[in-house]
């Protein structure tokens, strides 16, 4: 899980199944690991139609992805008919969860050309990760080039939109090292949905024999018009977030033992406005907010109840890592520990501090309520192979200071048929404990329960996978039992959203996936094609209760991306999507339940290549569909946008 200098050379044909997976309790190659894993590789992101993380995570990852706003501004991941909650998000092997709420996971203080590639990992990992890899887990991985190069992008579109990004590789002695900025902004496609965000970022990684050690420091900031997003009945929210995160990874290699060991700091700052407060919004006059001849305040049956202010909120978390794996004639064996430090200051979650504390940077902001536990866990993992068998099987114990000790075993078998052919069986079991936001939100529309139980999973898989040098494809089946399943739940559409523990919330599906890129030497035009489709069915029903989470999964999700040469210097990516949701939502435009259309987007990117540069012009939504990925937020229509992307290689490294 901690970072790797490894690096893979240039081949006349790409083997798939070389890849060596970094997520692994110790690394180990694609091929051999008996999971539905997907590796999305820097080059696909480089060439993909897309402007954020999450969107490749929908289009090549094959996820749901529930976007209130576009271009990386605010999204909700999924895995597997799971909430956005239940998957754990890794940068270079670290937990970076928040404990508010999984709606800031994405919140990632990483910029796409950085990522050199994204390990997802299918299905309950905890014996992997630990709590919260309840539906699985995704690693992004980073790394400074061990060449001198110096890139710049930009980027305007529709929209008033512009980004821009500079980034530069540089070798100080022995040391690698990458320093990237960059940021963005847009006037919005409609009404409260303008945006900007920029982001700052460091890595130093240094190589001695057969030690690595690196150093990762991050910094995001973002503002965004929040148009209904978390309540349709509030239109005018904004939200203002910014994300510091810092890691050092040490890892030392040797022919049958390997060390590694971890440590890192996240902290993420978020103002949210229920009334945005602005010049041309909401200002405040004393005690009140006001825009125009509107009172910002919820009606009561006596009255308007005036709007009392934002909420503030500041999470830190705190933790380290340490794992060993040795190899030996009877396979390879994996300890490790972990430590995770959770807090949160708030105005409004948590319990009610004997002190208050004032917000930096916010002028009448105090924090008044404050949380904090302490996660704990140890892992041991053994791998063993014979002939075409292999078996992996292992268990974490995890321990929390508020909901206590719990122990998640697993397993996992594969059998080579052939040299290209695997069949493939796990179990595995997966906790998940509640965030803050779950345990203490009380608003206008939400009641928190600060009873909830953690929610537990046993998810159990088969399938098949077939590599061929530069192809892969697998098919499986897969059953997760959940229990304590946790949600926001209410009777009627007029009660408040409830968080309350489901007894039980079974979930079955199939997926598929087929990936192949062309080989080095190969002369036709097409030069990638993937294509991933997830069909999810949970046996809870929504009768007994109207279900803002649990049961609003893709139902079916298809997606094909490919790329290919139109002339020697000019080539085209596209993506196609085919999504249809189960569950319903309340239009309250229209006072009516709806259920969600099928969804259908194509997004295109034509570039040309000069020497050192590119020339680009990309559409998102090229059929200009109009959807929604959660109920009463419209996403944009066609969107176009073009830009350059120049990169300099100053000096290879010798």
């Amino acid at each position: 899980m901690l970072l790797s200098n490894f690096t893979q050379a240039q081949q006349d044909t790409i083997k798939l199944n070389e890849v060596l997976i970094q997520s692994a309790p110790s690394p180990e190659v694609f091929k051999n690991i008996s999971r539905s894993i997907r590796v999305i590789s820097k080059e696909e992101i480089s060439q993909a139609p897309v402007n954020s993380i999450d969107e490749i995570l929908e289009y090549y990852g094959g996820l749901d992805l529930r976007s209130r706003g576009p271009m990386g501004i605010q999204s909700d991941v999924s895995m597997r008919g799971g909430s956005f909650d239940q998957g754990l998000l890794l940068i270079n092997g670290a937990p970076v969860n928040d404990p508010q709420t999984g709606h800031h996971n994405l919140n990632l203080p990483m910029m796409l050309q950085n990522i050199k590639k994204i390990e997802i990992l299918e299905g309950s990992a905890a014996r992997w990760f630990g709590s919260n890899a309840y539906s699985g887990g995704i690693n992004i991985i980073s790394e400074p080039s061990e060449n001198n190069t110096f890139d710049v992008s930009l980027k305007g579109g529709q929209f008033e939109l512009f980004s821009g990004g500079l980034s530069a590789n540089y070798q100080l002695g022995s040391l690698s090292n990458n320093t990237s900025i960059g940021g963005s902004r847009s006037g919005g496609y409609t009404k409260n949905t303008d945006f900007r965000m920029w982001q700052l970022s460091h890595q130093t990684a240094l190589s001695y024999k057969r030690n690595e050690l690196a150093v990762q420091l991050s910094y995001l900031d973002k503002g965004f018009g929040a148009n209904s997003f978390y309540t349709p009945k509030y239109p005018d929210q904004y939200e203002q977030i910014t994300n510091s995160f810092a890691s050092v990874d040490y890892k030392r290699n040797s022919k049958k033992v390997t060390i590694g060991a971890q440590m890192y700091w996240r902290r993420l700052n978020d103002r949210f406005e229920l009334f945005r407060e602005d010049e041309n919004w909401y200002v405040k006059q004393g005690d009140l907010y006001i825009h125009g001849s509107d009172t910002a305040g919820f009606p009561t049956p006596v009255g308007l109840y005036p709007y009392q202010g934002h909420n503030y909120h500041r999470t830190d978390v705190m933790g380290g890592q340490a794992n060993t794996s040795v190899s030996s004639f009877l396979g390879n064996t994996a300890i490790g520990i972990a430590i995770r430090n959770e807090k949160i200051l708030s105005n409004v979650l948590g319990e009610p501090m004997n002190d208050t504390l004032p917000i930096k940077g916010e002028s009448d902001g105090l924090f008044t309520h404050s949380a904090a536990r302490q996660n704990y866990t140890a892992f041991l993992e053994h791998a063993y192979r014979t002939g075409n068998f292999s078996i992996s099987a292992g268990f974490s114990v995890f321990l929390n200071s508020d909901f206590g000790t719990h122990f998640s075993p697993g397993i996992d078998l594969g059998y080579f048929v052939s040299e290209s052919v695997k069949l493939f069986v796990s179990a595995n079991k997966a906790i998940r404990i509640p965030t803050f936001t779950d345990l203490y939100y009380q608003g206008p529309s939400h009641m928190s329960n600060p009873n909830l139980k953690p929610e537990e999973a046993i998810s159990t898989e088969g399938g098949i996978k077939y590599f061929r040098n530069s192809f892969h494809a697998s098919v499986s089946a897969f059953y997760r039992i959940g229990n304590n399943t946790i949600d926001w739940v209410k009777p009627d559409f007029e009660s408040k959203w409830e968080t309350q523990n489901i007894t039980s919330l079974n979930t079955l599906g199939v997926s598929l996936s087929a990936h192949y890129s062309k080989p080095n030497t190969a002369s036709f035009p097409l030069e990638h094609i993937g294509i991933s489709y997830t069909y999810v069915d949970a046996d809870k029903e929504a009768d007994e209760f109207i279900s803002l989470y649990a049961l609003d999964y893709l139902r079916h999700n298809l997606n094909l991306v490919f790329q290919h040469k139109v002339i020697s210097k000019l080539s085209m990516s596209w993506t196609f999507s085919l999504q249809q949701r189960n569950g319903n939502y309340y239009d309250y435009l229209n006072n009516q339940e709806q259920a969600y259309e099928l969804v259908h987007l194509v997004n295109t990117k034509v570039q040309y290549r000069l020497k050192n540069m590119k020339l680009f012009v990309e559409a998102s939504n090229l059929l200009n569909q109009s959807y929604m990925d959660i109920g009463n937020i419209p996403q944009p229509g066609i969107w176009v946008m073009g830009g350059l992307d120049l990169h300099l290689n100053i000096s290879p490294k010798k």
